[in-house]
Parts: C-alpha cells; structure tokens; sequence
C-alpha cells in the first residue's frame, strides 16, 4: 500500500488489519483479537496506534483546515452540581456539517 495510509510497510494482510481495528473500535477485548487473529500485542497496539494517527491527520487535514459554513448553529449548557461545587459545561455544533 502507499506511503501515507496505515497499511504502509506492514507485512500482514491490509483486511486483516482492517478488521482488527474495526473490532477495537467497537470494544472487542485485546486478548479476543490476539487469539483469534493469532497475533502479538505489540503487533496490534502498533496498528491502533497507525490508525489513531492516520485519523488525527485526515481530521487536521479536513475539519480544522477547511472553512466551515456556520450559517445554522445549535447551542446548549448545563449546570453540574458536585460536592466540590458547581460546574458549567456547554457545547456548540454546526447543523449542516454535525462539527
């Protein structure tokens, strides 16, 4: 595969490795990968961390680089009370793009 995608210099099958990081994304348990797919730990935290990686840079690239059209955007806070105190948190999302 290309320089610039996960897949880049892995010497394992690219839908195998598709698949185990679909798996992690949707909480299947590290030891369950590792004995299915018989593979290393480090094999697999290397691959999850490829994909972290290659997602933060297609996010930097796409959302936090491009202008984004903020004609409609949904606000809305709450007020948390704890034993430490009050806190408020608040959130802010563009209606069309969902950022």
């Amino acid at each position: 595969m290309g320089k610039g995608t996960i897949f880049y210099r892995l010497l394992h099958d690219p839908n195998t490795v598709l698949c185990v990081i679909i798996l992690l994304a949707y909480g299947c348990s590290l030891q369950a990968i590792l004995k299915a797919f018989d593979l290393d730990e480090r094999t697999v935290r290397d691959w999850q961390a490829r994909a972290g990686k290659h997602c933060q840079n297609v996010h930097d690239q796409i959302v936090e680089k491009s202008q984004q059209d903020v004609q409609q955007v949904q606000a809305d806070e709450i007020k948390v009370k704890t034993l430490m105190g009050s806190y408020w948190m608040a959130l802010a999302m563009a209606v069309p793009t969902r950022l």
